[in-house]
């Protein structure tokens, strides 16, 4: 017998734990505060709700607005990583592994660590990501579009990417900062539009559950990368997918997790499967409260954690 049929779940015991993590998201996202960052992001309605889970067994479940396609902004740096990993398994060399709690958004974390970023998923290292993923193949987009499912279930919105462009100076003068010390490879004005439309991609939580069933499945059938891989990026997710809150999240929930302000939070059980919310506001963090609270709820009543 499979080691994955091991810890099956049946599909009525995932409604009922999602039924209870949803209740809980509700509760605590009454504390958060939907993205101002981005200007087309303020305006979501901050009562929103889905959640998703997808097991390697082939279960799911949902509950809410489990279709609705949303802004996924860094979740994103995810599939965007895992895509590059495909065409350049070691492009750790030019992006580092190891966790920071200087912000996603540093530049002086830049400099400390010599002008490599510190893993894949603050801004810098996503702009690096990007920018190798580019000249692999041509379009960011459509390379991360198409872990996802394709186009037919995720798109980039190009009023989120328009509105990001005009006011994110921020990762502008990270890339600047970048290119100054040789760590870019194509012109920043080619990079950084395709940064945001990657940025500004949709989808549902039953998409992004189902996409990323090959990081709980590195064995199975849904193989997108080798098992060794498969296996740093999940310590890669659990160390700074979260950014400064990932001790945190490591400690209250115990799974690979990786957040969006756009609300999103798409978390990792290896082994048994993937668990997808989406509540627009977000904690002090910048991670989603209503999503941490649910798939804390939930992992606690599956017994999910990697320890």
């Amino acid at each position: 017998m499979p080691a994955t049929r091991l810890f099956q779940t049946s599909e009525q015991s995932l409604r009922e734990y999602l039924r209870a993590a949803q209740v809980r998201a509700c509760r605590a996202a009454a504390a958060g505060k939907v993205s101002a960052q981005v200007p087309a992001l303020a305006e979501v309605d901050p009562t929103r709700f889905a959640m998703a889970v997808a097991t390697v067994d082939g279960a799911e479940a949902h509950i809410g607005e489990s279709d609705a396609r949303f802004s996924i902004q860094s979740l994103s740096k995810l599939f965007a990583l895992c895509a590059l990993l495909r065409h350049e398994p070691d492009a750790w060399s030019a992006v580092g592994w190891g966790p920071s709690d200087a912000g996603y958004g540093s530049v002086a974390d830049l400099e400390h660590n010599q002008w490599r970023p510190r893993n894949p998923f603050v801004n810098s290292g996503a702009l690096v990501v990007t920018d190798r993923l580019l000249m692999h193949s041509g379009d960011t987009v459509a390379a991360t579009v198409e872990l996802l499912g394709g186009r037919t279930v995720a798109a980039s919105d190009a009023r989120v990417a328009q509105s990001e462009t005009a006011t994110d100076h921020r990762n502008s003068a990270i890339a600047h900062v970048l290119a100054e010390h040789g760590r870019l490879i194509n012109p920043i004005d080619v990079l950084l539009p395709q940064y945001f439309a990657q940025c500004a991609i949709t989808a549902s939580v039953r998409t992004l559950a189902r996409a990323a069933l090959f990081l709980a499945d590195k064995d199975g059938d849904r193989a997108v990368l080798d098992p060794e891989t498969v296996r740093r990026v999940n310590a890669v997710l659990l160390m700074s997918g979260m950014y400064g809150a990932a001790g945190d999240i490591a400690y209250r929930i115990g799974l690979p997790a990786k957040s969006g302000i756009g609300g999103g939070v798409l978390a990792v059980m290896p082994g048994r499967g993937t668990v997808c919310v989406w509540s627009p506001p977000l904690d002090s963090a910048g991670n989603s409260a209503g999503g941490v609270a649910a798939i804390e709820e939930f992992a606690r009543r599956a017994g999910w954690s990697v320890f």
